[in-house]
C-alpha cells in the first residue's frame, strides 16, 4: 500500500510562537501573513492555531533552486 504524502506530514496545530519559530520570522510577520491570506490558520478559542501541515506547504512554496548560472562560477572558483 502506497503511502499518502500528506500522511508523512506532522498534522498537529502550533501556537503563532511555534510556527513562527519553524518558519524563522517574528510572531508579528507570522500575524501580517495570517492576516493577508499568505497561510491559513484556525482560531480555537482565544488562540489562532496553524496547521504543521500549512507551516510545510509555505516552505515548500518559498523554495528557490540554485542558478545555474551561479553554480558553473562556483566550480570555476
Amino acid at each position: 500500500m502506497e503511502k499518502d504524502k500528506s500522511a508523512s506530514v506532522d498534522a498537529r496545530l502550533l501556537s503563532l510562537a511555534e510556527a513562527a519559530e519553524r518558519l524563522g520570522v517574528s510572531i508579528w510577520t507570522l500575524r501580517a501573513w495570517v492576516q493577508t491570506g499568505k497561510i491559513s490558520s484556525h482560531k480555537l478559542g482565544r488562540r489562532r492555531l496553524v496547521s504543521s501541515e500549512e507551516v510545510a506547504r509555505l516552505i515548500d512554496s518559498s523554495h528557490i533552486p540554485a542558478s545555474a548560472g551561479i553554480s558553473e562560477k562556483m566550480a570555476v572558483a
